[in-house]
């Protein structure tokens, strides 16, 4: 099953996506029914429609879709659910010029990418990747900002949360009488996959983000991916004190990079960027497990991530 019921009128799809890929996520049925997130550009037909036909409903069925972010794992399915269900896309305001242009997603990915001098063939895989699963540009219906409620009936009532850091708009959901936050890619732990590094591009906000999401009412964590950090099983549901112990380890690993990253620039002032983002990798080489791609010499998804803490370090912007 690819739809399994997690607490009472909400459900978690499991969704796989360009050959390696999983991400959640979370149907939630009131008086009218909501979709937080769409996955990739083929979950709606491989993924979402046979998940809701297990529970008596359909792509038509959806009303709504509360869109975390503007990545393409996170929203790519939504022209294609807009065109099957009529359902209106909600979607933080800074997000939108993502949303709304393959090519500006595109380049927000690969950017960071070229400026640590990845090769070419690197570059093309990941604009590739962006493209294959980005699917069309569906912009956004219903624009939100901080605080806004959002009621779905039968006493569910989501209150969008901006927590930037992984994207400039990424929203979290607070089911706020049930102590449930649908997280998406805002708490990541030490990251998706075993030695992949967390994945930002703006650090001090990042950290923020954590600290906001750690003094709320959490009795349950809905998050995108099934991320690594703080209990021994890494499951995309964390509920209780394996809540709190994510938050908790999401902190840490964003503060020990950020360390790892200012004592390096302390001690090579002036050198290029991915000479100190590779200092810093083997300055934590015992502290944050690492898996390094071959062909670039960061672990899968760690160099925007190193980036972010590189320009905190410079701007002394980063929270204390």
């Amino acid at each position: 099953m690819n739809i399994q019921l997690i607490h009472p009128g909400l459900y978690q799809i499991r969704t796989p996506f360009d050959r390696t890929g999983t991400v959640f996520l979370y149907l939630l049925k009131g008086d009218r029914v909501a979709l937080i997130d769409s996955g990739a550009s083929d979950s709606p037909e491989t993924a979402i429609e046979p998940a809701l036909k297990e529970i008596g409903l359909s792509l038509s069925d959806v009303g709504l879709i509360l869109t975390t972010h503007a990545h393409l794992d996170h929203s790519g399915g939504n022209a294609e659910m807009k065109r099957r269900s009529k359902a209106q896309v909600h979607m933080h305001r800074l997000d939108l010029p993502m949303a709304e242009s393959n090519e500006v997603q595109v380049e927000f990915h690969v950017g960071p990418l070229r400026r640590l001098g990845y090769p070419p063939e690197a570059l093309k895989e990941r604009t590739e990747h962006v493209l294959r699963n980005a699917g069309e540009a569906a912009g956004a219906d219903v624009v939100l900002s901080d605080g806004d409620l959002i009621d779905l009936g039968k006493g569910m009532r989501l209150r969008a949360v901006h927590c930037p850091g992984h994207t400039p708009g990424h929203v979290v959901y607070h089911w706020e009488s049930e102590g449930i936050l649908f997280t998406a890619d805002s708490v990541q732990g030490q990251g998706a996959r075993s030695g992949a590094f967390p994945y930002y591009f703006d650090a001090p906000s990042y950290r923020t983000s954590l600290g906001k999401l750690s003094r709320m009412d959490c009795r349950m964590l809905c998050l995108g991916h099934a991320y690594h950090g703080g209990t021994l099983v890494n499951a995309p549901i964390r509920e209780g004190a394996e809540a709190k112990a994510l938050l908790e380890a999401s902190v840490q690993v964003a503060d020990t990079i950020h360390r790892a990253v200012a004592a390096v620039v302390k001690s090579m002032s002036g050198v290029p960027d991915r000479e100190v983002a590779q200092a810093t990798l083997n300055e934590l080489l015992y502290d944050i497990p690492q898996v390094r791609s071959r062909l670039t010499g960061f672990p899968l998804l760690g160099g925007p991530t190193l980036l972010a803490h590189l320009d905190a370090v410079k701007t002394g912007t980063y929270p204390t």
